[in-house]
């Protein structure tokens, strides 16, 4: 699902252009037809983003913000809009005494936006990002968006952001996972050059776990700063994995993605 920063739109994947890019005409309003006959499956939490107008700018007093309860599944077939998305995505009827309630805007970029949400239930604060559905298919990236959730529910190391959940509402897909209050990006805007020994713990932390997993046959293939996060005692955790790629061993992949401002000139043109 590709990279989310807070620089908005400096992810990239370079690949060449598909006939369903131009996502228009009678195409749209086939979606358009089939969303509105979906009756009440939706998700809570899409309901809320939605009413909230996408202004999660800035941190609002948790009593003031709505709560978030999921609304039960109509009973009758699922629709082709949502089977696509299944098994990573789940379409979920109320989830527990789950609740939710949306904290602010941490970070949005061309794949989606991220979240900073409080679970009431467990007293604790996620992050979720918010894909559309309509922007997975017009860039063709089902599979790999699938694949990001797969690889993550894979992984277990400490250095590693792991994967908490992820469901479907009735035009998004989310992504929940731990909240870490910064990256390593911000830090280093914020403090400039790092000391010697902080740097020397970063390249460590960073090393094992790429090397980590390497040896589990997954490519992260969008490593920076960015998508370096820091946890509560300094320790990173990688993240976004919207890019990776699960391979067997001496296998290759031949697609140019990542973030442009970070390739070399010989990658940008494809050479």
């Amino acid at each position: 699902m590709g990279a989310v920063s807070c620089r908005q739109g400096q992810h990239t994947q370079v690949t060449a252009p598909h006939k369903g890019d131009n996502f228009q005409g009678p195409w749209v309003r086939g979606w358009k037809s089939l969303w509105s006959g979906m009756g009440t499956i939706r998700s809570g939490l899409e309901e809320l983003w939605q009413l909230q107008g996408h202004q999660c700018l800035h941190q609002e007093p948790l009593e003031a913000t709505p709560l978030l309860v999921e609304k039960p599944l109509s009973e009758w077939p699922v629709p082709q809009f949502i089977s696509l998305f299944l098994p990573e995505f789940p379409m979920r009827p109320i989830r527990g005494q789950q609740q939710l309630k949306i904290l602010g805007l941490v970070a949005k970029g061309s794949f989606g936006t991220v979240l900073k949400v409080v679970d009431c239930a467990q007293k604790a604060v996620f992050a979720v990002k918010v894909v559309p559905k309509v922007k997975v298919l017009q860039r063709d990236t089902l599979r790999q968006c699938k694949e990001e959730v797969n690889i993550q529910r894979q992984i277990n190391h400490p250095f590693v952001h792991s994967l908490g959940d992820s469901w479907q509402g009735k035009r998004h897909l989310f992504i929940m996972c731990s909240y870490c209050s910064t990256d390593l990006y911000s830090l280093w805007s914020a403090v400039g050059c790092f000391p010697e020994a902080s740097i020397r713990l970063f390249a460590a932390e960073l090393v094992l776990v790429l090397c980590y997993l390497h040896d589990v046959g997954i490519i992260h293939r969008d490593v920076k700063m960015e998508n370096i996060l820091l946890d509560e005692r300094g320790h990173l955790k990688l993240t976004d994995f919207g890019l990776s790629r699960h391979l067997p061993q001496g296998a290759r992949a031949y697609t140019i993605c990542g973030t442009l401002q970070y390739m070399g000139e010989r990658a940008k043109a494809g050479g």
